[in-house]
């Protein structure tokens, strides 16, 4: 009997062709590959989410603190200036009478304001004739309130008074029965000022920070008043026309 011939190099040849096709069969589920970048190129990342949110956050909270500071500095400005006006006014309490001096008509009644401490509110000069300036002290809250007023003519013959005060509440030493006119406004010296008037006379106060100023004229002379208002100017030393 002849012995069968050996399987061994057919299954040999087998396994052979079998590896040889799987290595043909294209590579699957490997992940996809990057291109190849140049070496000074780099890669940008994608923005993260958390990152804007977190930059807004911020933003926001600065613009918060900041409104907050603003605030602050505002509420605690008005304070401190009324503080610095209050403690002007506290400065200017005159504890020493001076003695009275008085100038006649048509002088320079500017040369009065370096005595009483403040510029003096008069006419123009050659509105109306004027009498005299006066500057001297009276007795006001434990102290003196400093007052120069000046006397004019009017054409009837009748007398309006120009005042100056010091310190500002000495402006009480000039009220009575008067009745405020709250419709209309006026300016004394280029000086706010408010109307108010008890049937025989008329009186237009106002103030700075340092002193109060008045005219005082009768009621005949309403109509014409608002007029002379307009010549009414603040003279500092050596300032009148």
């Amino acid at each position: 009997m002849h012995n069968q011939p050996k399987q061994r190099p057919v299954q040999a040849a087998d396994m052979k062709s079998k590896w040889l096709r799987e290595k043909e069969k294209p590579q699957q589920g490997l992940p996809a590959q990057k291109p190849v970048m140049a070496e000074d190129e780099v890669e940008e990342a994608p923005p993260s989410k958390w990152k804007a949110i977190f930059s807004k956050v911020l933003l926001y909270l600065f613009l918060m603190i900041a409104i907050v500071f603003v605030y602050i500095f505002l509420l605690l400005g008005e304070p401190e200036d009324d503080a610095q006006q209050l403690a002007n006014v506290q400065e200017q309490k005159i504890t020493t009478s001076m003695s009275p001096l008085e100038m006649p008509g048509e002088s320079d009644v500017s040369t009065l304001a370096t005595t009483f401490g403040q510029p003096v509110l008069s006419l123009y000069p050659g509105v109306l004739p004027m009498e005299r300036a006066r500057i001297y002290d009276t007795a006001f809250d434990g102290g003196f309130a400093r007052r120069v007023t000046i006397t004019y003519t009017l054409e009837t013959g009748e007398t309006l008074y120009v005042d100056s005060l010091r310190p500002t509440g000495a402006i009480t030493l000039l009220s009575g029965d008067f009745r405020l006119d709250g419709e209309r406004t006026y300016a004394i010296g280029g000086v706010d000022a408010g109307w108010m008037e008890n049937g025989q006379l008329i009186r237009v106060f106002g103030q700075t920070g340092e002193a109060a100023y008045c005219v005082t004229c009768p009621i005949s002379m309403k109509e014409q008043l608002p007029q002379l208002l307009r010549s009414t100017i603040l003279n500092t030393d050596g300032s009148q026309p």
